[in-house]
């Protein structure tokens, strides 16, 4: 079974960088795209409201995010990206420190609802 993550990041509240931020995301470096579809990352969008972004992402039933972490940071590429990313990204109000993505509660689900 596939699965779902949603989860929340805030961006520099600066006009120019959220542009550059967005530059870079419009063609990701390919060894980025490899890795995300190697651990098992079938589908990811970012959406942006202000200087907020909320990330969906669609695993394969193999996905392991431990795994998916920890090759992360043993890969120079992906460290060099996700460097390159802090120049941009701030926790949010509520992101443990440390930290960069937080999963967010899922509160509703119209699929859910019993009619």
């Amino acid at each position: 079974m596939k699965r779902r993550y949603c989860q929340a990041l805030d961006l520099a509240d600066d006009p120019a960088l959220i542009e550059e931020y967005q530059r870079h995301h419009r063609k990701i470096w390919p060894e980025i795209t490899a890795h995300l579809r190697r651990y098992g990352i079938a589908e990811m969008e970012i959406y942006r409201l202000g200087n907020r972004l909320m990330m969906v992402m669609e695993t394969t039933e193999e996905f392991d995010s431990g795994l998916f972490e920890r090759r992360s940071l043993e890969d120079p590429k992906v460290c060099e990206w996700e460097a390159l990313m802090w120049k941009y990204q701030r926790p949010t109000p509520w992101t443990p420190v440390g930290e960069k993505w937080v999963e967010m509660e899922k509160i509703f689900s119209l699929a859910e609802q019993i009619e």
